[in-house]
């Protein structure tokens, strides 16, 4: 048999994982579907944890590197935003519900994802800074709640099943959410009462 790269182990790994969650698939199954011995996938990784652990980061770095790109890039603080929201709407059709619901009971693999969280809102954090400093942001936003709010509606709202029972496209999803985050739901043309 030729010699199937771990890349191509993950890969098959993570179809496997996405459809049916991590618990349910065995080391075992994935050995099977690869038409591979278990001695070897288990040479190549040493634990069913180090498998996930290799999954989850071929979901996760890719979009952890375009976001560290829009950091870098986007001078613009709603810009920023935007393309986040976008990636992480990408982030979310790369990971099922049975994969999420896995994870939360899984406290090694649940606290690694946390830590890579983490870093992106710390990245996060340091834009909306000097984006208070630069007079982009109002100086009067609490940045720890703002954040807060914002991941929470991102994944809340920003999956594939939300979107679907709403019947629009991602990228207006990602819109709506960009603009209620950033321009609230109130007609700037309009006076309360009605008045114009």
């Amino acid at each position: 048999m030729a010699e199937i790269s771990k890349d191509f182990i993950v890969g098959e790994a993570k179809r496997l994982f996405f459809q049916f969650g991590f618990r349910r698939i065995t080391m075992d199954e994935i050995a099977r579907n690869l038409r591979m011995s278990k001695k070897t996938l288990y040479a190549l990784f040493p634990s069913k944890n180090d498998l996930i652990r290799a999954v989850v980061d071929s979901i996760l770095e890719p979009n952890l590197g375009k976001i560290s790109a829009l950091m870098r890039e986007e001078k613009s603080v709603a810009g920023l935003l935007s393309g986040s929201i976008a990636v992480f709407h990408g982030l979310s059709q790369a990971i099922s519900e049975p994969m999420i619901s896995d994870m939360r009971t899984m406290p090694e693999i649940w606290s690694y994802v946390e830590k890579r969280r983490l870093k992106v809102l710390m990245g996060l954090r340091e834009v909306l800074e000097r984006g208070k400093r630069s007079g982009e942001v109002r100086p009067d936003l609490n940045i720890d709640l703002f954040l807060r709010i914002y991941f929470l509606i991102v994944n809340a709202v920003g999956n594939p099943t939300v979107i679907m029972e709403h019947n629009v496209t991602p990228s207006e999803m990602a819109g709506q959410i960009y603009g209620i985050l950033i321009h609230g739901i109130i007609n700037a043309g309009r006076r309360p009462g009605g008045a114009a």
